[in-house]
């Protein structure tokens, strides 16, 4: 998990701003691999926690909660690098040579759409319509090029380690803070320890 950590702080940490799409793509791929396999890795150490606790028997509120902490340490740290690594993609897709060249020609079409439009005898034509309309098409292009690498990389952003949180602190509660536990057709109640009657 650490040497995973680690591969993406480097990724993230390179100063390479100036790429094309291309490259921008593969940027976006590499990252979701190494992202992939570190949340991978986070799960699985969070499962081996969790299994850990249960094996052993050791239900103490001070180890079960050590233990939570550490998961949700590392998973902060996971979301940390994951917003430091979506900034970057989102950098990088605005600094791309071939997104920003189609920018700069959907606003010349547009520019130059908006002067044959004030010529009287260009006008019959449409020629003015047809290049502001081809003008905005490419600016859209141009700006879902940049946001596509982040939306597609956002599905990794939570490392889904808050159920073995949440399991955990229900162990807490059943072992160390739960006197009775009772039941019905539906539902299951822990009555805590200090309740009288």
């Amino acid at each position: 998990m650490i040497a995973y950590q680690k591969r993406v702080t480097d990724a993230v940490s390179s100063k390479k701003l100036i790429l094309g799409q291309s490259n921008i793509n593969t940027a976006l791929a590499n990252f979701e691999k190494k992202f992939k396999y570190y949340r991978l890795s986070l799960y699985t150490f969070s499962l081996a926690s969790f299994m850990e606790i249960m094996l052993s028997g050791n239900f103490a509120e001070d180890y079960i909660t050590n233990t939570k902490d550490k998961i949700r340490k590392l998973s902060d740290d996971y979301r940390d690098e994951f917003e430091r690594a979506s900034l970057y993609l989102e950098q990088l897709g605005n600094s791309a040579i071939d997104a920003n060249a189609v920018k700069v020609i959907g606003t010349a079409g547009k520019a130059v759409g908006k002067i044959i439009g004030n010529v009287p005898l260009a006008k019959k034509w449409s020629v003015d319509e047809f290049l502001q309309d081809k003008g905005d098409l490419l600016q859209k292009n141009a700006i879902g090029m940049e946001r596509k690498a982040v939306e597609a990389f956002a599905a990794l952003g939570n490392p889904e380690t808050g159920v073995f949180e949440d399991k955990m602190e229900d162990m807490i509660q059943i072992y160390n803070h739960t006197a009775q536990i009772c039941f019905d057709k539906e539902k299951i109640y822990l009555l805590p320890a200090n309740q009288d009657g």
